[in-house]
């Protein structure tokens, strides 16, 4: 006989948990899904000795084909990015036909699909200009007004492999002023928000309703759960959804979204391929492997596909990456303006003059993703007429010049001793010396591309889509040419920028595209069983009402390394360990570990909860709360169901809280 799965007491100390848990979950009375409804999958949850006393415990999946989602005309997708942001849409009418806005910075003299991601704020905290305005506006400012504002960029890194993450973190501005960075998010969103209803208008001629727009937000691959959930806060602090949960927003991954644009280019979008004939000409038939590496400001993001016979996208193994952006470059940059000046020279300067240093990173930023071997980058005004321990910039570069010239002379080759020069207010970078900032980023990019190509998985593998704003970088481009140019075929989408964008309005239109991931944790629930002896724990028994129970098992709802099809769900029945029980908190797990027996085992984390409310006390012990776990997607979302009182509570699990 199958064994039972109780439930964790819910006592009067939880109660700001039910409180939390109502704030972002709505209870309504629904019939529970049946197993009938679905169709069953062959693949089981666990062993049938751990299935517990359930009325349905099994791995389900989805209808398989296109996902039925809401009758939504217009799908909007927020490429909300490290260094730039940008948007696109399409109609449902025409899901091919995706406009982009092509005059980002038309006021400033520029135009350009995408915006820089730059914030700026009023003294009191309000909003005042995001974007190329925003660059534009601080710029402006006098000294002692840039002191008063807040201006914020590259913001979207403080989520990046952050374990801390809540909606109260907070970020500092160029002036070390701090805002909270939910609100950070949300203003820049709302700005977004805006921006691409103006233009829908103006297209459509009259204004959208917002419930006919289902709104798609990118995040990279490699982000942890907290980091989506804190964007879905952000999205429903800034307007975009009235409620987080709301399946109004979807989160699409960067490199998911830009293989699901790329594998359907035409050869001649690719670069190098415009005026060439069909022989040698990229095609992507069902079977063909490729890996996307979606080169960003901020991260390095890799996923490896295949192309099945129904055209859909299966996930060959998990996304990998890290944090070898095309911000390293500019790290490496700030590292030989501290070489040459010295460390309390630029900190001086900085707290002296925050918004010309931004100005004069930014020029580089825009000098560094050029096709030029040598870089000339403008040097502000304040910076070239300041002074430190009595040295001015001139100065400092010659007893740079002369240091590099000593070393050289020593024998030290790498030193460069004409590599940096001063002219007419222009700070020049030699070519060996902007191949030198290059240098560890792109060695991080091929030893990481090199060692995915050598997964048995990558057998085969035919293409690699290389996409994001980083990657119409030539050097980058060249770098991996030369290292795997004779193996395997670099495509670079020619506007490899809006990759990203453009197929996060595909994954918009059908979000089971993508119709199988690889699990990257193994995941589970906390419960207890019956307790047995010489089979569990000594010190994880506990008595409840004169049962022996053991307490902390954890029991997996996915393995890591397992594959996942699309809106697979998991179902599993409860009940409760007290007559008069008042409700059930569901406490989620994870581990990197693939066989996980209980939940206080080395590498396992919670990583968030669901509180079901039984105000109905009829039947006691024997009443039953359904818990579904739907997944497979980008996010988790779980279900529990009360079966005396007919309440539902579906949510996304709270990785914030957990």
């Amino acid at each position: 006989m199958p064994k039972k799965r109780y439930s964790k007491y819910l006592n009067i100390s939880d109660q700001t948990l039910v409180n939390k848990m109502a704030e972002a979950s709505s209870p309504t009375k629904k019939p529970a899904k049946t197993p009938s409804s679905l169709s069953t999958s062959s693949s089981e949850t666990g062993p049938a000795s751990d299935a517990g006393m359930t009325l349905a415990s099994s791995r389900l999946d989805a209808v398989d084909g296109e996902e039925s989602v809401p009758d939504y005309q217009i799908v909007a997708a927020i490429d909300f990015g490290t260094t730039f942001s940008g948007y696109a849409y399409s109609f449902a009418s025409n899901k091919q036909a995706i406009h982009v806005n092509k005059n980002w910075g038309q006021t400033q003299g520029f135009l350009l699909h995408k915006t820089p991601t730059c914030l700026l704020l009023k003294p009191d905290g309000q909003f005042d200009s995001f974007g190329f305005e925003a660059v534009s506006k601080y710029n402006e400012l006098s000294e002692e007004e840039a002191c008063s504002h807040y201006y914020f960029d590259r913001f979207k890194m403080k989520l990046y492999n952050n374990k801390e993450l809540t909606t109260d973190v907070t970020i500092e501005d160029a002036n070390g002023k701090t805002q909270k960075a939910v609100d950070v998010f949300a203003l820049s969103l709302t700005f977004m928000k805006k921006h691409l209803l103006r233009a829908i208008g103006a297209h459509l001629g009259y204004d959208a309703h917002p419930d006919t727009v289902r709104w798609v937000l990118t995040v990279p691959a490699i982000w942890d759960e907290n980091a989506k959930q804190f964007m879905r806060e952000a999205a429903h602090k800034g307007g975009l959804i009235e409620k987080p949960n709301s399946e109004q927003l979807l989160i699409a991954l960067e490199p998911e979204a830009a293989s699901l644009h790329c594998r359907n280019l035409p050869a001649t979008d690719f670069v190098g391929y415009k005026d060439s004939s069909g022989a040698g000409k990229p095609s992507f038939e069902p079977g063909t492997k490729y890996l996307v590496v979606d080169a960003g400001g901020g991260t390095i993001d890799c996923v490896a596909h295949k192309i099945r016979k129904d055209g859909r996208i299966r996930e060959l193994f998990r996304a990998t990456g890290g944090a070898w952006g095309g911000t390293i470059i500019d790290r490496q940059f700030q590292n030989l303006l501290e070489d040459i000046f010295g460390q309390e020279f630029m900190a001086s300067f900085q707290q002296d003059f925050p918004k010309d240093y931004v100005e004069f990173l930014q020029d580089f930023e825009i000098k560094k993703r050029g096709d030029c071997d040598s870089i000339r980058v403008s040097m502000p005004y304040n910076f070239c007429n300041f002074t430190h321990g009595g040295a001015s910039i001139q100065q400092a570069i010659k007893a740079f010049a002369a240091r590099q010239k000593e070393k050289s002379e020593a024998g030290d080759e790498a030193s460069g001793a004409a590599d940096v020069k001063f002219s007419s207010g222009k700070l020049v970078l030699s070519s060996s010396k902007v191949s030198s900032l290059f240098k560890d980023a792109l060695d991080q990019i091929n030893q990481h591309v090199e060692t995915l190509l050598q997964k048995p998985k990558c057998k085969e593998l035919s293409s690699v889509f290389l996409v994001g704003g980083f990657a119409e970088c030539g050097r980058l481009q060249q770098s991996l040419r030369d290292r795997f140019g004779e193996r395997i075929t670099i495509l670079v989408p020619e506007e490899a920028s809006l990759s990203v964008v453009k197929g996060a309005v595909a994954f918009g239109h059908d979000p089971g595209a993508i119709c199988q991931r690889i699990c990257r944790f193994t995941y589970g629930v906390g419960s207890y069983l019956p307790f047995e002896d010489g089979v569990h724990r000594e010190d994880l028994r506990v008595n409840s009402d004169g049962m022996d129970l053991v307490k902390h098992i954890f029991q997996t709802w996915a393995e890591a390394g397992e594959v996942i099809g699309h809106n697979e769900i998991w179902r599993e029945t409860y009940t409760p360990i007290i007559n008069n029980q008042k409700g059930i908190i569901f406490e989620f797990f994870r581990s990197a570990n693939k066989k996980v027996q209980y939940t206080d085992e080395e590498g396992v984390e919670k990583c968030g909860f669901l509180v079901v409310e039984m105000p109905d006390p009829t039947g006691g012990r024997e009443r039953a709360v359904d818990l579904e776990v739907i997944f497979g997607g980008t996010e988790i979302k779980v279900v529990g169901y009360d079966h005396t009182s007919s309440t539902r509570h579906e949510t996304y699990i709270d990785f914030l809280s957990a």
